[in-house]
């Protein structure tokens, strides 16, 4: 599939304007091997819900044991239940949606089933990022559309590298991750410039009235979506590439030290990218513990360390994916913070934009072209064909 099409709609084309100037020929070097993976079939999938618009996110909220919550990349929230869908919010009237514009991120309170309290991240109809705090309706099934208050509000130079999760982290902050602001190469050098919120990784402390963002991890391009490990005290960030590397990146949790620095944009993976410096002298890089190349995919979908109970293989093995080739891998954290056995599975996801979990815990699927997935036993009669 070429870079137009592969950018016509997208909404986790996290890289598509970057893709559309990529090509270029570059001899392979070190930090170019491809991943590297023992074939698996941990599940099959079976399609739980169809005719969706662009869904960008799929997973739970705290005590609603039933329903699945789904955001519209145009701006509407859904619940789903038995693959009904039910608009709990439309706030289309108020998103941009573009390539990568549009809902694309949203955390419940850790204390939801009490508070009824959620976060979402949206682009604007100017295409510039706001967070905001909302309250859902005492039954839990729907959203007041006016929010409760707004939480950051970010200037986009383009519409491009949005990032889009949220995710409430062990600490009890609200986690947000940032792109570079968009263009070819980071052409602001966003990533590395501390006094920006763009390319980072940033937190909030929600429960003080007047919240305030810091930085968790600096020096990155696109961290479309990222998990927390709670069991080791890690983050996993999947953050997208440039021309050649995409990265996963797994990074311990200290929370009296600086903020670490990924690397971009004077890395993309391991690849040093020629005039482009770390901002700080000796400032430290951590590594990805896992990449792939553009022959195996375009846009890397993080997922997370799976705890479930319906598939043992799988549990405490990190599971992601691509959005262009719909490959899903999994992968073991070792005890000294880096990566083996990792395997793919059989089974894919066309368009991959986001991989959650249910009440249970359980896999669950959304895909670009409208529909949702939930994992299955291998041979189950309720699997089908993506």
């Amino acid at each position: 599939m070429g870079p137009g099409r592969r950018a016509r709609w997208t909404a986790a084309a996290l890289a598509a304007v970057a893709l559309a100037a990529c090509g270029r020929d570059r001899v392979p070097s070190a930090a170019d091997q491809p991943l590297i993976a023992r074939p698996a079939h941990h599940f099959d999938l079976a399609r739980i819900a169809t005719g969706l618009d662009r869904p960008t996110y799929v997973g739970a909220a705290p005590g609603d044991l039933v329903g699945l919550w789904v955001l519209e990349q145009p701006g509407r929230v859904l619940r789903v239940v038995d693959g009904r869908a039910d608009v709990a919010l439309d706030m289309s009237a108020s998103v941009g949606a573009g390539v990568e514009a549009g809902l694309l991120g949203m955390a419940f309170h850790p204390r939801f089933a009490g508070n009824r309290r959620l976060y979402l991240h949206w682009s604007d109809r100017r295409g510039d990022t706001r967070v905001a705090e909302f309250v859902a309706s005492g039954d839990g099934t729907t959203i007041e559309p006016t929010p409760l208050r707004e939480l950051l509000f970010v200037d986009q130079p383009e519409e491009n590298h949005n990032g889009g999760q949220l995710a409430f982290g062990p600490d009890g902050r609200l986690y947000l991750g940032l792109g570079d602001g968009g263009g070819a190469f980071d052409p602001r050098r966003t990533a590395q410039d501390r006094s920006s919120r763009l390319g980072k990784i940033l937190a909030a402390d929600v429960e003080r009235s007047l919240p305030r963002w810091e930085l968790v991890l600096v020096g990155l391009r696109n961290p479309w979506r990222f998990s927390f490990d709670t069991a080791l005290n890690d983050l996993w960030v999947a953050d997208v590439g440039q021309d050649r590397i995409e990265e996963v990146n797994r990074v311990r949790l200290e929370f009296d030290k600086p903020p670490k620095n990924l690397g971009w944009s004077a890395y993309e993976g391991r690849r040093r990218v020629e005039g482009h410096d770390l901002r700080r002298e000796g400032a430290g890089v951590v590594f990805p513990v896992a990449t792939y190349t553009h022959d195996q995919g375009c846009s890397v979908i993080g997922g997370f360390v799976y705890g479930g109970a319906r598939f043992p293989d799988l549990v405490r093995r990190y599971l992601f994916g691509d959005f262009c080739s719909g490959t899903l891998w999994s992968l073991v954290g070792t005890p000294e913070g880096r990566a083996t056995d990792v395997r793919q599975e059989t089974v894919k996801v066309p368009q991959l934009t986001h991989i959650g979990a249910d009440a249970d815990g359980e896999l669950v699927f959304a895909s670009g072209a409208g529909s949702l997935f939930r994992a299955v036993p291998v041979g189950d009669p309720a699997a089908s064909t993506p």
